[in-house]
């Protein structure tokens, strides 16, 4: 679970450098971890990415049905 509290900055850099120098080292490691996005997040947008596409025919042969949709459901 993940706890979220408004800070203001300043209080944050307080108590940083309160930090003991190995307290700093510690931080700036794990600051500097490159974000790790879970297994399932990454699994999603491969899916979604490798999926399929429509061609551009496709796109404008719906364009035309919307198109005459609209103009058959104005005629009344």
């Amino acid at each position: 679970m993940a706890l979220k509290a408004e800070i203001p900055f300043n209080q944050i850099l307080t108590v940083v450098k309160t930090l003991s120098p190995s307290q700093k080292e510690q931080l700036k490691a794990v600051l500097s971890e490159p974000k790790s996005i879970s297994k399932k997040q990454s699994d999603l947008t491969k899916l979604l990415l490798s999926g399929p596409v429509f061609s551009k025919k496709q796109i404008d042969v719906i364009k035309q049905n919307r198109k005459s949709i609209n103009q058959w459901r104005t005629k009344k």
